[in-house]
């Protein structure tokens, strides 16, 4: 008599599926890793401003790339859903942030870069301006502004990364302008 062990199905088919996935998928997302790491890190930088975390959230982006590396690969623009699935980790990081700020923990400073002085303390402030300018928007129209101003993604993929509407595309970028100008114009920017 032949005894039959019992078998746990759902973790033999996750298996058989990370298998089939790691066969011909994980190439095409480092590929496209390559090709997109500096853009999302920048808007990951633009959305959540700068420190230590950002090499944190763009390996998580691309962690969840090569776990769905099937709907990745298989979207209309790869680029907008890497781009949504920053935008998604980005807010996740900005709810941490607040708690952690809460509770008065302090973030790592950031290392300085070994260009000309001059240079890096124009770029410093320049940073620091478009920083404090985009962390006064409301999180919704900071991300379209970003992703359409900062990272020329079109409409069409704004509403594919962020799963809504291409008319509330622009109802938002229209007001996320104004906001971003006005933010801007009280730190004695020009839009």
């Amino acid at each position: 008599m032949k005894v039959h062990e019992p078998r746990n199905t759902s973790l033999s088919v996750v298996n058989e599926l990370r298998a089939d996935a790691m066969e011909t998928e994980p190439a095409d997302v480092r590929a496209l890793y390559f090709m997109h790491r500096d853009a999302v890190r920048l808007t990951l930088r633009r959305l959540t401003g700068a420190g230590p975390h950002l090499d944190d959230l763009l390996h998580d982006v691309f962690v969840v790339a090569l776990r769905d590396a099937a709907r990745l690969l298989a979207a209309e623009s790869p680029r907008a859903w890497l781009y949504g699935i920053a935008v998604r980790l980005a807010a996740n990081h900005r709810r941490r942030a607040w708690l952690r700020s809460w509770l008065g923990l302090e973030a790592a400073a950031e290392v300085e870069s070994a260009d000309d002085p001059v240079l890096a303390l124009r770029r410093r402030e320049a940073e620091a301006q478009l920083e404090t300018a985009l962390a006064a928007m409301p999180a919704k129209k900071r991300e379209l502004f970003v992703l359409f101003e900062l990272e020329g993604l079109s409409g069409a993929e704004l509403a594919a990364a962020l799963d809504i509407p291409l008319g509330t595309v622009w109802r938002r970028l229209h007001d996320a302008r104004n906001v971003f100008a006005a933010a801007l114009a009280r730190l004695g920017g020009t839009p």
